[in-house]
């Protein structure tokens, strides 16, 4: 019998939070009363949000005093009061510029200070009779040093001249073609001053160059205008073709060492405008204000916009990270306001089960963002085991959790699913999909790689032996032991084997920087091809197809005349580590031993953070930097401080990755409802309570048979082969791929929760994967009905299977008299079970 034009079905869809059957929108799952535990917290969420006002307070500058040469095109000042909820007010628009004396400078309505001769002056800025000044010294130079990387580069970057769409990519445009984001400055001085005979520039009539003729609009350009006459960039460009377009001439600052923003990680007293600083330091210690010249750009474009002067604009309560990239240095800042600046709500009477708590509640305390209550035991019981076990509760399970009084009950819980089998097999799967383990990259091979995977969780072997082991593995990777060897034979070649090692155990992504300098993190070519140097000894014999009557590899061996070709210089890459240090190896030795000692050291800025964050994700389906595997400097973590001591607690802890994830399971914050509060429901970003997430395709197919009692059909594998038992996605299934499990053919995502789709939706609803189950006679319904149980019985069995808690009131008295008033309780009963099976609550973890 169909469910897709039954009357009850559809019913008990609207019943359970569907707005229809189709699986789109946010999900609404039921919320019991939290557990008597958490009262002290239940209380502290009745206290009321009110708004308060905030007075304007004394005036303050920055910088404290200024100076800069008359050749620099100009300086940033920022203008700020305190507000009354902890926060600060941007006035740098709104004050009253005065210089005195006015010849040496000229202040413009939005704070921006150009020199205008050499000497000493006083800025003033003034609103409604609050004052302040500072200092200006302006200096002129009789022989201007010019230097063509950090004078002339940034003011193509800015003007985006060298973006992928205009004269940096690949073939240039029109016969001009600068390096993309001017990561070569040298090859775009030649192209500039050399090409075509050197017609860009006119040294007789500088103003005349067809350079700063295109630029201006003064002459046809496809870009239009990309440089005012009247702007500071400007007259840079002119005077430098004045002096005779030089390279370098005379004391240059040396090259970029680092980037400052001001004021970094700014609380506003309101949503509103913040005008940013920039500062650029050089290898002298030299000072550059670059706010002009940076690139801005916003992770959350719905909370926060920023103009191409550094002018950030708030556009409600919230927080947003702003990322600011100058030639080959990126920094971010935040910006944000207390959420709720009339909270009243005591954080201090919050449980702490251990350091995650505290880090975490400590930011929702100054934001003012009260977390959601303890999750009811149910639906703790029911995300703790699909998270560590994959596999839902039994209704035997659940009735003697709820019926625990154990105050420890849910440490007790963590500490006996951590030891089940099915956590070994689950979170197999989940370094499969990490490590991209599959027939399809590996052949046979694949076989031996997930043995050693499952024996390395088993042992709850060291994270940085196990990585250790996996890059420096050599031998035959199709012998017993030589699982961890397969890893040598995935990329196609050393520069492939570099980046997923970058990504999957540091968190970085490089694949940018081989063809040029990374355009949103501070990687270099140079730090990409030292990277892949690496492995560059690496012989990797081709897989042989499965289909090999006689599969067989040859070993991993060294090759001693291994290299890589820098695709700049066209020279063989030396192995240079990401902080720069140049390892020097002998021909015989491997290289990758020196990276590997680097990589699981304490010190290692990366691999911690990236080990955290990832074990993070799988329990919350976001990264406290997500992705997860993207710990670039344009994707800061939410909670920078909690990563860090995550990272910090995992090395302490000798990289015990079973106890990293105890810890995470046993903090009060995993333990949080889905459910909100007021305060907190406009909150996707800082986990004030747990989010729904869509069950992965492994969860949704053991569930659906574990509920039914009917066991999904898997090729070549036994009866009753339960889907955490298919770790290669050779095998074929239909629910597995429908519910999107990951090829590992390409980088898999770090969290296999795929958005839901119509796909999905027409396979439940429409299809026979939960209809055959449901009414199958020899499933679970059948024989329930057999025992003839009371129609409570029925109502409560099918939820404890299903949604995995009791019925409430309400519903078990209006199921039981639907199925009292039904003609054929069987029918009525496999509506029910069917509904349930297509309800969210079922198809996410909550």
């Amino acid at each position: 019998m169909s469910r897709r034009g039954s009357t009850f079905g559809w019913i008990a869809c609207g019943l359970l939070g569907w707005s229809g059957c189709g699986r789109t929108g946010a999900p609404t799952v039921p919320v019991a009363p939290a557990p008597t535990a958490a009262k002290v917290v239940e209380s502290a969420h009745a206290l009321p949000i009110v708004e308060a006002s905030a007075p304007e307070s004394a005036l303050k500058l920055t910088p404290r005093s200024a100076a800069l040469g008359l050749e620099d095109a100009g300086l940033q000042l920022l203008a700020a009061t305190s507000g009354g909820h902890d926060g600060q007010r941007d006035v740098t628009a709104r004050v009253r510029w005065e210089v005195e004396p006015p010849s040496v400078a000229t202040v413009d309505a939005g704070g921006y200070l150009c020199p205008l001769s050499a000497g000493q002056a006083s800025v003033k800025a003034s609103l409604a009779g609050a004052t302040a000044a500072i200092g200006v010294t302006v200096t002129a130079s009789d022989d201007h040093a010019w230097d063509f990387a950090a004078d002339i580069v940034p003011i193509f970057t800015h003007a985006g001249c060298n973006v992928g769409g205009c004269h940096g990519r690949a073939d240039g445009q029109n016969g001009f073609h600068l390096s993309l984001f001017g990561y070569d400055p040298q090859g775009d001085y030649l192209a500039i001053t050399r090409d075509l005979g050197g017609r860009r520039l006119s040294r007789v009539v500088p103003a005349q160059s067809l350079l700063l003729g295109k630029a201006t609009g003064r002459v046809s350009h496809g870009g239009g205008l990309r440089v005012p006459v009247a702007s500071p960039e400007y007259r840079t460009l002119l005077a430098w073709v004045s002096a005779g377009a030089p390279e370098t001439r005379g004391k240059t600052h040396g090259a970029l060492s680092s980037l400052a923003v001001e004021p970094g990680d700014v609380r506003l007293d309101e949503p509103g405008v913040q005008q940013l600083r920039v500062v650029a330091r050089y290898a002298d210690g030299h000072e550059r204000d670059v706010t002009r010249m940076a690139t801005y750009r916003v992770n959350d474009d719905s909370v926060v916009s920023v103009t191409p002067e550094g002018k950030a604009t708030l556009l409600r309560r919230a927080e947003a990270d702003l990322v600011i990239r100058y030639q080959a240095q990126v920094v971010s800042t935040r910006v944000a306001t207390i959420v709720n600046p009339g909270l009243a709500f005591d954080f201090t009477k919050l449980r702490r089960g251990n350091f995650i708590d505290e880090e975490l509640f400590k930011r929702l305390a100054s934001l003012k963002v009260p977390p959601s209550p303890p999750a009811t035991d149910a639906a703790f019981l029911r995300r703790a085991s699909l998270d560590l076990t994959g596999l839902q509760p039994r209704p035997e399970e659940i009735r003697q959790f709820l019926a625990d009084r154990d105050p420890e009950k849910r440490l007790k819980l963590v500490d006996r699913l951590l030891a089940r089998r099915e956590f070994v097999l689950f979170w197999k799967i989940k370094l499969g999909d990490l490590l991209q383990v599959s027939t399809t990259r590996f052949g046979n091979g694949a076989t031996y790689y997930h043995a050693w995977l499952e024996e390395r969780l088993r042992e709850n072997a060291p994270w940085d032996a196990t990585v250790r082991t996996l890059l420096t593995a050599l031998g035959n990777p199709m012998a017993h032991g030589g699982g961890p060897v397969n890893y040598a034979l995935d990329g196609t070649d050393a520069k492939a084997a570099a980046e997923q090692t970058a990504q999957r155990f540091l968190g970085l992504r490089l694949r940018c920087a081989q063809c040029h300098d990374h355009p949103f993190d501070v990687w270099t070519q140079d730090d990409y091809f030292g990277l892949a140097a690496f492995f560059a000894k690496i012989e990797r014999p081709a897989p042989i197809a499965c289909s090999d009557p006689m599969p067989k590899r040859s070993e991993v061996r060294l090759d001693p005349k291994g290299t890589v070709e820098h695709l700049r210089t066209k020279k063989p890459a030396t192995p240079r580590l990401l902080d720069g240090r140049v390892v020097t190896v002998k021909a015989e030795e491997d290289p990758r031993k020196a990276l590997a000692d680097w990589i699981t050291a304490p010190d290692n800025p990366f691999f911690a953070r990236a080990t955290a964050n990832w074990v993070w994700a799988q329990f919350f389906g976001k990264g406290l930097a997500d992705p997860a595997d993207d710990l670039s400097r344009s994707n800061p973590p939410v909670h920078p401080e909690l990563l860090d001591a995550l990272a910090r607690h995992f090395i302490t802890h000798k990289y015990d990755l079973k106890d990293l994830i105890r810890t995470v399971a046993t903090s009060e914050a995993y333990g949080l409802s889905s459910a909100t509060v007021p305060g907190n429901a406009q909150d996707a970003r800082l986990f004030s309570h747990q989010i729904p997430r869509p069950l992965s395709p492994h969860q949704m197919a053991d569930a659906l048979a574990q509920a039914t009692d009917v066991p999904n059909r898997f090729p070549n594998k036994p009866a009753h082969t339960r889907a955490l038992e298919v770790y290669d996605p050779s095998t074929a299934s239909t629910i597995l791929d429908t519910f999107g499990r990951c090829s590992r053919t390409v980088a898999c995502a770090t969290v296999s929760a795929p958005p839901l789709s119509l796909r999905q939706s027409l396979l439940l609803i429409g299809g026979d994967v939960i209809e055959a189950k449901v009414s199958s006679i020899n499933g679970y319904l059948t024989g329930l009905l057999e025992l003839s149980p009371t129609l409570d019985e029925v109502v409560e069995n099918l939820y404890l299977r299903v949604v995995c808690r009791p019925p409430t009131p309400e519903e078990q008295s209006r199921w039981s008299a639907e199925l009292k008033k039904a003609t054929s309780l069987r029918e009525a009963s496999e509506d029910l079970f069917w509904s349930l099976l297509n309800s969210r609550e079922f198809a996410f973890n909550h």
